[in-house]
């Protein structure tokens, strides 16, 4: 530091009659480096002074001055060896020096108090001092006076009350910090700044409780609050430590959406008040702000421009917040990747990362310019607050949810995709963020966008018209109707007609006279049936009345009402009566179906969702429809058509059935084994026609083919059943045709086939099945397509019923049972029998009271001696047998089950498990359920071969689909949770062939239990209660007790 700039002249002047010039020098660096402490004073510069203390510059030398003005002299003293009478020192005129500025330093307080000192009396080495007061210091080398190398605790500081101090303890501040945004171009320090304008500078100061205001403060990089007036620091806490460093980051000027970007997670601390232009940012209002898209012609050919404005409550245009730059390449953040590529796939890594919730986008960030410009950006739209911004000027503030921000940016993306960005531009001055986006890309995800933003009100306009839903005024009239057919009117007004007539299917959009109407899935599937209805099916001139109306007369079949159920839940009203609403919403609820008596022969053989079938087509039978069955092959369609038959036999005067020439003896032996109905079999070249009382007549589809319009022209039919209809599954066939004119009150088609994987399949078989039930075929022939399905399906399904193999058999695939008998070594003979002697000689002298809970304590000592026993050595059978067989299993890629009762016996085997490293799983009665639940997820993805399972635990909610061997290794007391056990495994291993061993040691009381099983098996459910304490009930007798013990 260069002082003889920074000390006064007229103070170098003073001492030059004194000091050479050498000593001057070497006086003023010694006031710049070493430790000066005034201890006594007296007089004035104006007539005399004497002045003593210490200098300290490495060793403390005592130094004395004293001057008269009269006499024109100096007169010194000074300890060190430099000083003489004549020259003085340098420590001396230090200390001249020093006593000098003290009293420019008194005129100068006296003078003002309104600013910081001058530089040169704060470098003066009498203290350091701000240069301004309420500013970030960010060092503290930039204090006027400090050195190079300083740093706050080594400093002192010179107080505006003319005190020097040393760095104070910092303390814990009682008031708040106050931050203060003003016009950069306002303060004196920036006066000539280039760019200055539109940039904000924060100034702090503090405010006690009190709410007195401390304007002479210095925030000491984010460390310190320094009070120039008193002397005191205070420390910065976590948040105001964050704020100052996130200003420090990117510099102090800033615009003031900047600074509104990072003071917004703060603006809910008590500890800080937050100002814009001296005004508390909580009196200030800031406007909910708006934003519209606007679509239009585009100057790029085969484009459209896509443009969001603001807006405030008085529809005045804002300039777009910032955070829209995340968007935008042109002006935007975007244009800090190297290729168009690079932001396109930063795009895409984006959105999934929003999608999973994950940080994976970052990854994607490495080349670009705009990194943390990004990450900032980002970490803050995903926060959950308010984006604050001002205009251009400033004068006016707003917010926008960040909520609607992330709105707006994903559904943009996942609508319009990643490459919509290619021309993209955040236009300041226009106010409005526009893209150019291809027009068939744009129309293609208008809808789903429009849909999306809906919600947050935002409107779409095309063309300057607002896009729109399509929201019909459609209804039915409902006319007359008889036992077949019933005519409706189908009501419209003008809007509904255009829409109607204009409509493509292909399109999610339609351009009206209004403008453009969104339309969607549903919506195009009702425009499908409407289009059908007024093009296909009415009957009659279009009619319309004086107030625009337009009427369709339609004749529809009755099987049809659940079409027009379906339509009325998209609010289309007025085609069914109460009761026919009634019948549908039985349809669509199995669970509503009513249930009919079973035939006597078939109750005990039907299967429950045979029975569902059977009611199923019941049902359909008494209110007139149709019906497909297309359950999974083997799952006894011909079974449950059987038991309908049986059912109304008696109550119908024909029935024919239809079906390939392979299953003929198939339909005939079936009829004959479930039912007592004669069955009459036309066909064979000596076939001889039915006679007039014939009841059932099963026929191929070769000769139905043949004689549909001779040998069956004449007949009427109550019920007619096609098997394997999938034989006429071309609606064209003559097979098809030939059907059709057979006259029928009810269909049933049956099929193994899953017919709605094919639609033309589909829309035939169901038609077979319910003739009508699509109207005019015509239309469906030339439109069917996938997109066609939806409604199509909820219209028919309560007329076709599908069960899957999974769905309903449980006890799938195969299962296999064994009881493998062991015999006992001869030790383990030996201690059975000798213990099974002691238990008898007990019984023999026990009190008639005690008599049974002894015998059910013999039982398990018995039981437990068949799995395990352990005199000088532990000894097992079982173990033995179930360690043989698991290293053959195991070696073959099997995975085993081990059920048992005792968890002791569980740790036996646990124990041999782990002695041949087998990967295991355990579940007992002593886990918490996230422990039973993570064995099992172990079991399942491969992590364990063996599953030790105890009764209690694991005997019932298991899902373990890997198993293929079960090993039961002690026979249940309760044979109700054993086959509960066996239940859930042979479920649960539905996808393998399922074996399950029960290890049984023969002559034991395990052979005497099965045995007594299957010859009591009644009484002998009562024995198997849940708690063993509750075993007897009176039921057994004392002789079966015994019978065990023999």
């Amino acid at each position: 530091m260069n002082y003889n700039q920074l000390i006064p002249q007229n103070i170098i002047e003073a001492g030059g009659p004194f000091f050479s010039d050498q000593m001057a020098m070497q006086g003023k660096r010694v006031l710049e480096t070493a430790r000066i402490n005034i201890s006594f004073q007296k007089g004035n510069v104006d007539r005399y002074f004497i002045i003593s203390g210490i200098v300290n510059d490495g060793e403390q030398r005592r130094s004395k001055v004293s001057y008269k003005k009269e006499a024109g002299s100096v007169s010194s003293s000074c300890d060190c060896a430099q000083w003489s009478e004549e020259g003085h020192c340098a420590h001396t005129a230090a200390l001249f020096y020093k006593f000098h500025l003290n009293e420019a330093l008194k005129k100068e307080l006296g003078d003002s108090e309104s600013g910081p000192l001058r530089p040169e009396l704060s470098a003066s080495g009498q203290g350091v001092h701000a240069t301004h007061y309420g500013r970030i210091v960010p060092n503290a080398n930039k204090l006027e006076g400090a050195r190079p190398n300083s740093t706050y605790s080594s400093l002192q500081y010179l107080l505006t009350n003319r005190k020097v101090v040393h760095f104070p303890l910092a303390k814990t501040l009682s008031g708040k910090l106050r931050l203060d945004l003003v016009p950069a171009n306002g303060l004196d320090e920036y006066e000539n700044f280039p760019n200055i304008e539109g940039k904000f500078c924060p100034i702090f100061s503090i405010e006690n409780a009190e709410g007195n205001v401390k304007k002479k403060i210095s925030v000491f990089e984010s460390l310190y609050l320094f009070d120039w007036e008193t002397g005191d620091a205070f420390n910065t806490w976590p948040n105001a430590k964050d704020l100052i460093k996130n200003i420090q980051r990117e510099g102090i000027l800033r615009p003031l959406n900047d600074y509104l970007k990072i003071l917004s997670p703060y603006m809910d601390d008590d500890s800080l008040k937050i100002l814009i232009r001296h005004r508390p940012i909580n009196e200030i209002e800031f406007q909910d702000v708006s934003f519209r898209c606007l679509i239009h012609k585009s100057q790029r050919r085969s484009f459209l421009d896509f443009e969001i404005e603001f807006f405030d409550k008085k529809d005045r245009l804002v300039t777009p917040p910032p955070i829209f730059k995340l968007m935008t390449s042109e002006n935007g953040h975007l244009d800090g990747f190297r290729s168009k590529n690079d932001t396109y796939e930063f795009i895409d890594e984006l959105m999934l990362s929003i999608k999973f919730e994950n940080q994976n986008y970052k990854k994607s960030l490495y080349s670009c310019s705009k990194r943390q410009k990004i990450l900032d950006d980002m970490e803050f739209a995903n926060s959950d607050g308010d984006i604050l911004f001002a205009n251009d000027s400033a004068d006016s503030l707003y917010r926008l949810s960040t909520k609607k921000f992330m709105a707006i940016f994903t559904s943009f993306f996942e609508s319009f995709s990643s490459n919509s960005v290619r021309f993209s531009n955040f236009m300041a001055e226009s106010k409005k963020v526009q893209f150019q986006i291809p027009k068939n890309q744009l129309l293609g995800g208008i809808s789903q966008f429009h849909k999306d933003l809906s919600p947050f009100g935002v409107s779409v306009f095309y063309n300057q018209s607002e896009i729109k839903t399509w929201t019909s005024n459609i209804k039915f009239e409902r006319k007359q109707s008889n036992l077949d057919w019933f005519e409706v009117n189908l009501v419209l007004n003008s809007q509904d007609l255009e829409v109607i007539k204009n409509a493509e299917f292909n399109d999610d959009f339609l351009v009206t006279e209004q403008g453009l109407v969104l339309l969607d899935q549903k919506e195009k599937e009702l425009l499908k049936f409407m289009k059908k209805y007024t093009k296909h099916e009415a009957t009659g001139d279009e009619s319309s009345n004086a107030q625009g109306m337009n009427k369709f007369s339609l004749t529809l079949n009755r099987s049809r009402i659940f079409e027009l159920f379906e339509l009325k839940k998209h609010g289309i009203e007025g085609a069914l009566t109460e009761e026919e609403e009634k019948i549908c919403e039985r349809l669509l609820n199995m669970d509503k179906m009513p249930e009919y008596p079973l035939p006597d022969k078939l109750k005990d053989i039907a299967r429950p969702y045979q029975a569902t079938g059977y009611n199923w087509m019941r049902f359909l039978h008494e209110n007139k429809f149709g019906a497909c069955l297309a359950d999974d092959m083997g799952l006894g369609k011909t079974l449950q058509t059987i038991m309908f038959l049986q059912s109304i036999v008696d109550k119908v005067d024909r029935i024919l059935v239809v079906c390939p020439v392979s299953i003929l003896i198939n339909w005939q032996n079936e009829i004959a084994k479930f039912s007592d109905m004669d069955v009459h079999c036309y066909y064979g070249t000596d076939r001889e026609k039915p006679k007039e009382d014939t009841k059932i007549i099963l026929t191929s589809y070769g000769v139905m083919k043949k004689e549909a319009y001779t040998t069956f022209a004449d007949m009427k039919f109550d019920v007619l059943i096609m098997d394997e209809v999938q034989h006429l599954k071309n609606i064209r066939s003559q097979g098809a045709t030939a059907a059709r004119t057979l006259k029928a009150n009810f269909r049933i088609c049956l099929t193994g086939t899953h017919v709605e994987n094919d639609l033309s399949e589909f829309y035939n078989i169901m038609d077979l099945s319910i003739p009508g039930i699509w109207g005019e075929m015509s239309f469906f022939r030339s439109s069917s397509n996938k997109k066609s399905r939806l409604l199509a399906r909820q219209t028919v399904r309560p007329f076709i019923l599908r069960r899957t193999k999974e769905q309903v058999l449980t006890e799938l695939p195969e299962k296999e049972e064994n009881h493998v008998y062991l015999n006992f070594t001869d030790e383990e003979r030996e201690h059975y029998l000798s213990t099974l002697v002691n238990i008898k000689k007990r019984m023999e002298v026990a009190q008639k009271g005690r008599k049974y809970s002894e015998i059910l304590k013999s039982l398990l000592q018995l039981r437990q001696l068949c799995l395990w026993q352990k005199t000088q050595a532990m000894r097992s059978s079982k173990v033995d047998f179930l360690m043989e067989n698991l290293e053959v299993l195991l070696e073959e890629g099997h995975k085993v089950l081990v059920f048992s009762q005792f968890t002791t016996y569980l740790d036996i085997i646990q124990n041999k498990v782990r002695e041949r490293s087998y990967k295991h799983a355990r579940i007992d009665g002593s886990q918490t359920l996230k422990k039973r639940q993570a064995e099992v997820e172990r079991f399942q993805e491969g992590d364990a071969q063996v599953f030790l399972i105890s009764l209690k635990a694991g005997g019932v909610g298991l899902n373990l689909t890997a198993a293929s061997y079960i090993f039961l290794m002690d026979p249940w007391w309760n044979p109700a949770v054993e086959n509960q056990a066996i239940d859930r495994a042979y479920r649960i291993g539905q996808e393998n062939k399922l074996t399950v061993y029960r290890p049984i040691i023969k002559d034991s009381v395990e052979e005497k239990v099965l045995v007594l099983q299957n010859s009591k098996r009644e009484l002998f459910k009562d024995l198997m209660a849940a708690d063993e304490e509750s075993f007897f009930n009176g039921k057994l007798s004392m002789e079966d007790f015994q019978a065990l013990l023999e």
